[in-house]
């Protein structure tokens, strides 16, 4: 009966200590996993930060291009240019192309 108790024992002291083992694994696991998701955290935030820049930028670049095609009608309607004199000239330079290429 003794020997069968501490056959007994000694089973349950091997599956302790395959299972502290496990667990130690796990803890290790469960911190290069923990600073992973903190890695990847630190990251996403650059990006945002950079893309919030980036948005920011081009709302600026829009801005500006409407701001610049406000100022070409303008200047246009003080010239006094017509589409039929734009498209006139427009056909000028095509015959002067192909007369170069010639």
């Amino acid at each position: 009966m003794s020997d069968r108790i501490n056959e007994l024992i000694e089973t349950i002291r091997e599956k302790t200590s395959l299972l502290r083992n496990q667990i130690a694994s796990e803890k290790a696991r469960n911190e290069e996993l923990t600073l992973e998701v903190q890695r990847l955290s630190q990251e996403v935030l650059l990006k945002d930060e950079a893309l919030v820049g980036l948005t920011h930028k081009m709302s600026e670049l829009n801005q500006s291009i409407e701001s610049e095609k406000e100022q070409s009608i303008s200047s246009s309607d003080v010239t006094g240019v017509t589409d039929e004199q734009i498209d006139e000239l427009v056909k000028e330079i095509e015959y002067c192309i192909v007369q170069l290429k010639k």
